[in-house]
This record gives structure tokens, sequence and C-alpha cells, in this order.
């Protein structure tokens, strides 16, 4: 009897050995790597959620998950409805719309949580792989982490980032695992129907074989293949080489370039802008200290080559963001002997990565009640005004067409399926002169209601901040009548001809 009793006792002991030894193995080098990516992610999960472009993704993905179709065609506006629309990101798209099946706003939350870890984990990897110590590694990540606030948000672009920040660890660890940079070309595969920047998987496997070839004097043929390989896998998606086309089309768009901020040059005026500048002027700062050590011209070419396209336009600035740090750390390698040097392990340890996990699920749990597909209240969403999408809900009628906010179309079409909106976020859709005419009914020009008759429009749904000219006239026209407005902005709905009364739409307000 006695073997059995003290097998039993002997069972419950051994459990919380086993966890306390694994407790006190955790080190501060761990430490340092979740504090360098649980951060940023603790910080930026309490952040709303973006919806000027998510919305309209979330729709898409709706579509073809129920059709089992690729979207081909422009269904959502009334100024290009049946246009060819190349959907590039339909992937993305599918990715974004399972996750908010799955578990409603909660789900895009994680999801968005997951990828921002995935981007920190892979930089900090790349940090470590180009030579640097855990500590220097985690600052670095944390740096990039601190100016990639304005990138991460839940859109295709994040999943591309997920994308270029495996690809740069796979490049910073080429002369130590050089079969490594192989896993590109399947990454390619993915990023080619998730974002359009794409073509930086070729160009940073192709710029890692000049610099190597420049540094060591020989270009590995393993690099040079494999960059050949993911050219050859950017065509591997439902359109082929035509992304290409889009990737550039959506570059050199007249209307993006002049109206977009993100496509437009950083300036110091903006967060992003003051950041990246600030940053240019560290880095800088840090090359020309090493005056006694210089660095390569091949080593920096990655840096020269990111920093104009950074230059070029604000949402460059992100790429920027993950390669500097990178260079940094193969600038500032330790020395192996000191990068295993003092990294005690012990309990203490696990309490600090215990806290900043609790951290991280306490951002998440505010969230926890919109684990459906109800709009959420209060400051969750942003570019999802609550009063007018409650408002619209109630005097909205099938098939009739809104003038909008162009940050609210996306929002719009997502809310309200069955109205077409005029224009969206997809700014490549719609004729360019579209465009045109849409900011001059948005600035109240001369001949606004001649546009607006022509585009069918019943309802206009106008913000404060983007249609602040058009609003007094609007209001000032025996053609509309004033519904609904609050502090975001107003509605408007077309007044019927004397034979055709208007049903007496009733003003309200909550102002």
């Amino acid at each position: 009897m006695a073997g059995p009793r003290s097998a039993i006792a002997s069972a419950p002991l051994g459990t919380p050995r086993l966890s306390a030894s694994a407790l006190a193995r955790i080190r501060l080098s761990h430490v340092w790597a979740a504090t360098a990516v649980a951060i940023p992610v603790l910080v930026l999960t309490r952040t709303p959620l973006a919806m000027v472009d998510l919305a309209y993704h979330l729709r898409a993905g709706d579509i073809m998950l129920d059709t089992h179709a690729i979207m081909r065609t422009d269904v959502f506006t009334a100024t290009a409805y049946g246009r060819p629309w190349l959907n590039q990101q339909w992937l993305a798209e599918i990715v974004m719309t399972t996750a908010f099946r799955l578990g409603g706003w909660f789900g895009l939350v994680a999801l968005r949580a997951l990828l921002m870890a995935l981007v920190l984990t892979f930089v900090f990897l790349a940090c470590r792989a180009a030579g640097a110590a855990t500590k220097r590694a985690a600052w670095l990540t944390l740096a990039s982490g601190f100016l990639l606030t304005g990138a991460f948000k839940l859109r295709p672009q994040l999943l591309g980032m997920v994308c270029f920040a495996a690809t740069a660890w796979l490049v910073a660890r080429r002369r130590t695992h050089p079969e490594g940079v192989w896993i590109v070309v399947p990454i390619t595969v993915l990023w080619a129907n998730l974002h359009g920047s794409f073509f930086l998987a070729p160009l940073m496997l192709g710029l890692a074989w000049v610099e190597d070839r420049w540094v060591l004097g020989r270009g590995s043929r393993t690099l040079l293949l494999a960059g050949l390989g993911s050219l050859v896998a950017t065509m591997v998606n439902p359109y082929g080489y035509q992304v290409w086309s889009y990737a550039a089309g959506l570059a050199t768009n007249p209307v993006i370039r002049r109206t977009i901020t993100e496509w437009q040059p950083p300036t110091i005026q903006s967060y992003t802008g003051a950041v990246f500048f600030l940053s240019v002027v560290v880095v800088a700062g840090v090359l020309i200290a090493r005056v006694r050590r210089p660095v390569p011209w091949g080593s920096l070419l990655s840096l020269g080559v990111f920093l104009a396209i950074a230059l070029a336009a604000l949402r460059g600035v992100w790429w920027w963001t993950m390669v500097a740090p990178i260079v940094l750390a193969g600038v500032l390698s330790d020395r192996p002997a000191r990068q295993e040097r003092q990294d005690p392990a012990g309990p203490l340890n696990a309490a600090i990565v215990g806290l900043l996990a609790a951290g991280v699920i306490g951002a998440m749990m505010r969230w926890m009640p919109y684990t459906g597909p109800a709009m959420p209240d209060g400051d969750k969403l942003w570019f999802a005004p609550v009063g007018i999408t409650h408002e619209l809900d109630r005097i909205l009628r099938p098939g009739e067409v809104l003038f909008n906010a162009q940050g609210w179309g996306s929002w719009l079409e997502f809310e309200f399926p069955q109205n077409p909106v005029v224009i969206d976020s997809r700014v490549e859709v719609p004729p360019q002169n579209v465009w045109w005419k849409y900011y001059d009914v948005s600035g109240g020009v001369e001949g606004w209601q001649a546009t607006l008759d022509a585009w069918h429009v019943d309802v206009a749904v106008l913000a404060r901040d983007q249609q602040s000219d058009l609003i007094p006239r609007m209001k000032a026209d025996p053609g509309w009548q004033l519904v609904y407005e609050d502090a975001e902005g107003l509605i408007f709905r077309r007044v019927s001809t004397p034979a055709e009364p208007s049903g007496g739409a009733i003003l309200r307000s909550t102002r």
C-alpha cells in the first residue's frame, strides 16, 4: 500500500517544482525581448479601429466569402458601378473578414495585436541577426515601434508589413543561414495577394546581393536566385503581371498624389514626418560618430534606398522605420562575449513578463463586449460617426444614393450595403473627373446642385471638417432639407417636387 500512496503523493509535488523551475529559467534577455514587443502592442491595442479603409475591405471580404469568387468590378459606388476593379488585396480582405466573422470587433482587435506583435518580433530578430545584443536589439525595436505608431492600423498594409519584417529578418541572417532566403519566395506569393508593397521583396534581396558583392567581393548565388524567384512569385496572383501596373498606378495617380496625405512627401507638420526627420538626424549622427571605423558604402545601400522611398511619400516612412534599426544593429554590433554577459535568470524576470502579458490582456478586455457585428458605442471606431449612423439607419430607404464625406464612404457602404455611395477610399476606381467634381461639390463651387442631380443623389451626409464650405450653401438651398445634425456632421435629404411631397422630414439635433 505504501508504494501506490507514495506515487500518488509525489505526483502533485512534481508539477509545481517543474513550473517553478521553468519560471526560474526566464532570463533578463527574455524580459528585454518581451518588453520590446509587448509595450507598443499594449499601448496601441487601446486605440480605436480606423474604418476609413477597413470597412470596405470587410464588405468586400464578406461578398467574396459568400460568393466564393474574387471581386473584379465595383458594386459599392454610384459613380463607378460596374467599372473594373483590380482588387489586389483580396487575400487580406478574406483574412480580416474571417476574423470579424469569428470574433466581431474583438476579433479584429486581436488580429491587429497579433500582426503588430509579429512585425516587432521580426524586427527584433533581424536586429539580433545583424549583430546587436539582446538589450540593444530591444531598444532599437522599441524605437521602431514608437515610429510605427501611425502605421499600426488594421488594413492590408499591416499584413504587408509582416511580410516585409519577415523578409528583412531572413535577409539579415543570410550569412549564417544562407538557405533561409528561399523562404522569401513563398512569402512573396502571399504578399502579392495581400498588399501592393510586394515589390519590396525582390528589392530587398537585390540590395542584399549588391551589398555582399560590394563588401565581400562576391555575391551569393543563392541570394541572386532567390531574388529572381521572388520576382517571379509576384506574378502568382489572380491578376498576374497586372499587379505591377496596379502598384505603379497608385504611386503615379494625380488624384492620389494631390489629395491623399499619405502619398505626399513627409513634413515636420505631422507627427510621422517629425519623428521621421528626427530619426534621420539620429541615424546620421551615429554614422558620423563612427568616423574611425567608417561603415562600408555597400552596407549603407539599403539605408539610402529606403530613405529615398520615405522622402517620396509619407507612407514610405514605415519601411524606413523597419530598415533603419536593422542597419544600426549591424553598425553597432556587439562582440559575442559581451552579448552573453550579465544575463541572469530568476523569478523576477518571470514576474515582469507576466505583468507585460497581463497588461496586453487588460487592454484587450475593453473590447470583450463587442464580439458581434453590432456597432460599438463611444470612441472605439474612427471614421464611423455614431449619431449619423443611427439616424441613417432610421431614415434611409433601400436604393437611395448617398453623397458622402470621403472619409466616411467606406463605413457607410459597409453599414448600408443597399445604398451606394458617391465615393469611398478606393481612389483608383472612379474616373479622375469624378474626383475633381466631388471636390468641387464639397467646396460648394458653383454648379454643385447640377452635379448632385447628375449623380441622382437622394441623401447628403456631410462632415463638418470635410465639407464646411458646402454646408451653408446646402442649408440655404430650397432643394435640400436638413434632417439631422450633430457635432460631427449633418444629413440632408433632397426635397421632392410639389407634386411629389417629401413626406415631412423632421429636423433632429443632438447639439
